[in-house]
């Protein structure tokens, strides 16, 4: 498996994340609808069907990073929305933030990029030259 509760144990302490969603299902929910949150990003520029087969230290760390933070986010949002810490809710709206960046190609997360026709990605970029007042 791609993302793991210990992969979520690592941005919140065990006895919060066991106090936050009562049990493992609601954590394991949370884990998928934030893999499927990052994916819908990621999807059209990003072979993720390669990086999820991944485990361990082969995987993307920024991707780790992104999911656990809408992780724990959906984990508050669902038992405990009243009680969710701002520093969780800036987390994820900076995950957000970042993903809506990679998705417009102002970052990148360094995975394989489609190629060819498995890229549905039809990204033209496109500008000019500054004008120029060269009259008198």
């Amino acid at each position: 498996m791609y993302f793991t509760i210990e992969d979520l144990k690592k941005g919140i302490f065990g006895e919060v994340l066991q106090a936050v969603t009562r049990n493992e299902e609601n954590a394991h929910t949370a884990i998928g609808d934030a893999i499927h949150e990052a994916s819908s990003y990621l999807t059209a520029r990003y072979d993720l069907a390669q990086e999820f087969k991944k485990t361990g230290s082969a995987r993307c760390a920024m991707v780790v990073k992104l999911i656990r933070d809408i992780a724990l986010y959906n984990c508050y949002s669902v038992n405990n929305p009243v009680g969710m810490p701002e520093t969780r809710r800036k987390k994820y709206e900076d995950a957000i933030s970042f993903l809506k960046q990679v998705q417009r190609e102002k970052a990148t997360l360094g995975l394989p990029r489609l190629q060819g026709e498995q890229s549905p990605s039809n990204f033209v970029a496109f500008g000019s030259n500054t004008k120029r007042k060269n009259h008198l």
